[in-house]
């Protein structure tokens, strides 16, 4: 089905809201300014900001401008990847999404990682291994080392759905995201993980999340089914 004007409006305005590019509190353009940002009329523009409005996402004060509400209702969803649009299109709320951490410890990262990570092999992070369930399904097997805080907070905190939003909290702000995607088969622990056969498809995902001074400062390794989301990306004209 094609998407309206207005929704792929809303759609990329949603993005830059969850992704922190307009972090809360923060004033956005005026209507004009995105009017001729999106190269479209105000009218396309008000239906947007109306459905963000109405989703609690944004707060519209006259004679002041629009600004992102300073609490998000959707904080413990899927952040920013390749998969966030599925809660948009798929109408997810928080309540049917669940992690399990399987694992929470000191580790060093192998020498693949640390070539992505431009790391040390001996210095030891904190490691989190969880799957995210989605209406009770496994969907993704998440693998996250960070500097701090320890394994005993991470454990004490009780179920993390994101760990993005639970990291900005200790100092971690993510302001640019790296992928590399790529199909893999899925080996016993994988097949158990996700309830499939042996050799079944998967997505690999290897994320780097940088500071606004480009440092790394999260690295991430995680294995999605997308034979039930599939990934997906979204650009808008002005970050191409």
């Amino acid at each position: 089905m094609r998407q309206t004007l207005n929704f792929k409006i809303y759609q990329d305005l949603y993005n830059k809201i969850r992704s922190h590019f307009y972090k809360p509190g923060e004033q956005l353009p005026t209507e004009s300014a995105l009017a001729e940002r999106y190269n479209t009329s105000l009218s396309p523009i008000r239906q947007a900001l109306g459905k963000l409005e109405s989703e609690q996402l944004i707060i519209r004060m006259p004679g002041k401008g629009t600004f992102v509400s300073s609490s998000l209702p959707w904080e413990n969803m899927l952040l920013m990847s390749g998969f966030g649009v599925h809660f948009i299109d798929k109408k997810v709320d928080s309540d049917s999404v669940h992690c399990q951490t399987l694992k929470c410890c000191k580790k060093a990262m192998d020498e693949q990682q640390c070539s992505v990570f431009k790391t040390d092999p001996a210095k030891l992070f904190t490691y989190v291994a969880r799957v995210r369930y989605v209406d009770g399904k496994p969907l993704f097997f998440l693998n996250h080392y960070f500097e701090k805080p320890e394994p005993e907070e991470v454990i004490a905190a009780g179920e993390i759905k994101s760990i993005r939003s639970f990291l900005s909290k200790h100092g971690l702000k993510t302001a640019y995201v790296q992928e590399r995607v790529k199909a893999v088969a899925a080996d016993k622990e994988l097949g158990n993980l996700f309830s499939v056969p042996f050799g079944f498809p998967l997505l690999k995902i290897v994320r780097k999340e940088l500071n606004e001074n480009y440092e790394p400062i999260i690295f991430g390794e995680y294995y999605v089914n997308s034979d039930v989301w599939d990934y997906r990306v979204q650009y808008s004209a002005g970050e191409l």
